[in-house]
């Protein structure tokens, strides 16, 4: 067999490779890369990542994106706690008091009810996914203004914002003199072996890879492309909001900006792991490697006291980096294709 019939797979499975490599470099440059702490801090970061790049990687495979998603991550965590805290200073909630699992119920909601208005406008109102989810992102943005007219929204030492803060703040158990395990990223692994389940051994995730590789076919063979897309922002919007309500309890105290370029790491991420731009490829392992080579790569660099402006530009050159695999991936797997017809026809006999 010739190299090329190769290529695509290795492309997939690249990320791997570099994350190997990016981790050795990192612990070459600083004796306290492998310490407990900074590997908490590694996958902490990777928790709140994780569980959006998990909701853009359902998206994804169909063919669509949402770049809704950091807004929807900013909302709900705001609004989760503003309905908890007094209005008063310092807290300047929303003086309802409400019970913090009631709360966690109503951004849950609030985010599943913004993914099916946004899945809606596409397949219903037929609008561009580019232009749907951009003004979504811009309203949500404007939104999150206005409740809190740049006051930040703070929970810190009130003992009911002690619930809501369980999940991103947390430890869920600890390897005594070894490492702490947070609880979100044991919710964040829970997350993707579901959203792993679900794409390989579910119909849900055969007819999701099926509308991104040719939706017309997919819709001949009776699939309800429609629908399926509906149901994936659906669930982008749900883990949105899950991935909000675990960086307010992260932060403890929401300011206006939270969540905000987000979406850009999340892109990268998923395609850097090997999630398709053109839909009907990729894996939630590959996305899941996505996800630790960036947040092993934001660690090492603040790690090594790299100037905030060259962290722009490496966060820069490492999403032109994604979409330059991706773009390769296409390359290879269509000029295979062609090859492969070509020699069909010629294999066929004549008369």
């Amino acid at each position: 067999m010739r190299l090329s019939r190769h290529i695509p797979a290795l492309l997939d499975h690249l990320i791997w490779v570099i994350l190997i490599a990016v981790f050795i470099f990192f612990m070459t440059q600083s004796p306290v890369f492998l310490s407990p702490t900074n590997i908490t801090n590694i996958l902490s970061a990777a928790a709140i990542l994780g569980i959006l790049v998990v909701g853009q990687t359902f998206v994804l495979i169909t063919g669509n994106f949402d770049l809704s998603t950091e807004s929807t991550l900013g909302l709900a965590g705001l609004v989760g706690m503003f309905l908890i805290v007094p209005a008063t200073a310092p807290y300047w909630g929303g003086g309802l008091m409400l019970n913090p699992y009631l709360s966690i119920v109503v951004l849950l909601g609030m985010g599943a009810v913004i993914g099916y208005v946004v899945g809606a406008l596409i397949t219903i109102g037929k609008m561009n996914n580019f232009i749907v989810t951009l003004a979504m992102l811009l309203i949500l943005r404007g939104l999150i203004m206005a409740f809190t007219k740049g006051t930040p929204i703070s929970g810190l030492g009130f003992e009911p914002a002690e619930t809501y803060f369980w999940l991103g703040h947390k430890a869920l158990f600890e390897i005594p003199g070894v490492i702490k395990i947070p609880v979100a990223v044991v919710a964040t692994a829970l997350v993707f072996v579901i959203g792993h389940i679900i794409l390989n051994h579910r119909r849900f995730g055969r007819e999701l890879y099926a509308i991104g590789g040719n939706r017309q076919a997919a819709i001949a063979s009776g699939i309800d492309a429609d629908a399926r897309i509906r149901q994936v922002y659906v669930l982008s919007g749900l883990l949105a909001a899950l991935a909000g309500w675990m960086l307010a309890g992260r932060v403890g105290s929401i300011q206006a900006n939270l969540g905000e370029g987000y979406i850009f790491t999340v892109m990268a991420a998923a395609v850097i792991g090997g999630i398709s731009l053109q839909g009907g490829r990729g894996t939630m392992l590959g996305a899941l490697g996505g996800v630790l080579l960036l947040s092993t790569i934001d660690r090492g660099l603040n790690l090594m006291n790299v100037n905030v402006f060259w962290v722009k530009v490496i966060q820069g050159l490492i999403i032109m980096l994604a979409m330059f695999i991706d773009a390769q991936r296409v390359r290879f797997r269509t000029f295979e294709k062609v090859n492969q017809d070509s020699a069909e026809g010629k294999a066929k006999p004549i008369g």
